[in-house]
């Protein structure tokens, strides 16, 4: 048996950030990863011989830059650029439109389709440079701890600080931001765009990910907050996110364990409602007074406990908690390198128009799954020729809807079918794809919940919509610690949500450490 100050479940990019950063605060920090290598959906692993991906994820935009600043992770090896990556909008009539961090590029882009929508761009630009200011004073700070039933004059202050953010806007776009954070993307984003490859194309990452279409209310809420929120470019994508923050972990003096699996979080003899450490697979034992646990919240609770063994009221609504998968990741190996509408692109999206995209959304609704999905492209050998042979190309496409509880079941037969519908999309934007196909790798929502172990599937380890992302995962969990005492949660169905940011791990090490 040993004994530590802080055991880190998980050792994906938050369970890195939350073990690094208490460690160069003194604390003796063990982090304790299942699989047999790091980074969680943030792991680069071979799928093919000769060919690696270098993540489940491919947006790296919202990491935080003070994370990267707090851990030194550019004295580590990682690289970064200071603006959102190039994407390729695809229409498949053969037409596309490169959007990148410079608005007036990106407009004069979007112009030669259509000279309105350059103009349109632009404005839209201007209005999320405005309203970025109070969006990310709220998704880059840890969440206000307001009681609204014992309200403090510290809290009444907070509230004030937040409303007079807000006002600050100016009444014009104040009245503006209020008017469409609850309209659907179909409905803001037709009010300033006529082209509609366009319209789905910088929709895209407000579904991806979500139990939701184009036409679901709310949803523009995602995409406001992505857009406010990209604002970096990791050069060889979360593969070299995670081999910087390994280096600083080490250098911290963190103790890194691979094959490590939990499998339960053990509580204090003399008080049940405090950790004392955890047992691992095989009986080890462990001990420790503060437990940070990054894997979803369904599985800290619902799976690292033992029946009855918590709270009935936590145990209820962490439950209720949504996380229904609707992506699928297929990894391609061509002997290639891949043109899309032809260029040679290293991020693209597919949509078309609303219409496609909510029709790919339908048949989720229905536990069946389409046959014209909608595609979140990635070309990782672009930037990282070692990914796969010279000349070569590795392809990693996250799959737009497919259900983790699909009425026909994941047999291989239905990962082929996925896997030739996916093929058959590309084929539209890179004719003669298939005869470059040297491999591919399907993974279901239920392949990810069982290599990553996200519950149910969900890539955000919980659905991103508005009640899910104010009080993330419930009100008696967002400020990171538990009704447990010593149990902490530093993933991401934490606040501000999933994707590759790091923002979860870095506010729950901070929460610890007051």
């Amino acid at each position: 048996m040993s004994k530590v100050d802080v055991i880190v479940i998980g050792g994906g990019h938050n369970g890195l950030t939350t073990a690094t950063m208490l460690a160069k605060k003194g604390k003796s920090v063990v982090l304790l990863e299942k699989r047999n290598i790091l980074g969680g959906i943030a792991a680069g692993e071979e799928f093919h011989p000769g060919y690696s991906t270098s993540g489940l994820l491919h947006d790296t935009s919202a990491v935080r830059s003070n994370v990267i600043k707090e851990l030194g992770l550019e004295g580590h090896g990682l690289v970064v650029k200071n603006t959102r990556p190039t994407v390729s909008i695809l229409a498949d009539d053969g037409r596309s439109i490169e959007l990148n961090g410079d608005t007036a590029t990106a407009a004069q882009n979007i112009a030669k389709i259509s000279e309105k929508d350059g103009k349109a761009y632009t404005d839209y630009r201007a209005f999320l440079d405005k309203i970025s200011k109070v969006i990310n004073d709220l998704f880059d700070n840890p969440p206000p701890g307001i009681d609204v039933e014992n309200l403090t004059m510290s809290s009444l202050v907070m509230l004030a600080k937040k409303g007079l953010a807000l006002k600050g806007l100016g009444k014009k776009t104040m009245l503006e931001l209020l008017k469409v954070t609850p309209m659907c993307l179909n409905d803001f984003l037709s009010e300033k765009f006529e082209t509609e490859f366009l319209k789905a194309g910088i929709a895209g990452p407000a579904i991806y990910g979500t139990y939701a279409g184009p036409w679901s209310a709310y949803s523009t809420v995602n995409l406001l907050i992505w857009e406010c929120a990209a604002r970096n470019t990791i050069i060889g994508g979360p593969q070299a996110l995670v081999e910087a923050l390994e280096k600083a972990a080490k250098q911290a003096g963190v103790t890194i364990r691979t094959e490590a699996e939990v499998e339960k979080i053990l509580l204090d003899d003399n008080d049940d409602e405090k950790v004392k450490g955890v047992r691992l697979k095989g009986g080890e034992v462990i001990e420790a007074t503060t437990i940070a646990a990054s894997c979803t919240p369904k599985i800290t609770f619902l799976e690292l406990f033992d029946p009855f063994e918590i709270d009935y009221d936590l145990d209820y609504w962490i439950d209720k908690v949504r996380s229904r998968g609707t992506t699928a990741k297929v990894n391609i190996a061509l002997n290639k390198q891949l043109e899309l509408n032809g260029a040679a692109v290293e991020f693209a999206r597919t949509g078309n128009t609303f219409d496609e995209m909510e029709k790919s959304f339908d048949p989720v609704k229905y536990r069946e799954i389409t046959t014209a999905p909608i595609l979140d492209i990635h070309v990782p050998s672009m930037s990282n020729a070692g990914l796969a042979p010279s000349g070569h190309s590795v392809v990693s496409v996250l799959v737009h809807h497919a259900p983790y509880n699909f009425e026909a079941g994941w047999s291989e037969e239905e990962k082929s079918k996925l896997k030739d519908s996916v093929l058959k999309q590309l084929e539209k934007y890179s004719p003669g794809i298939y005869d470059a196909v040297e491999g591919v790798e399907v993974l279901s929502p239920l392949d990810l919940e069982s290599r990553y172990s996200l519950t149910e599937g969900h890539i955000y380890h919980g659905e991103h919509f508005v009640d899910q992302l104010v009080t993330r995962p419930i009100p008696s969990c967002a400020q990171y610690d538990t009704p447990i005492k010593g149990l902490y949660l530093c993933g991401s169905g934490s606040h501000p949500g999933g994707g590759i940011t790091c923002a979860p791990g870095s506010f729950a090490a901070k929460a610890i450490l007051k």
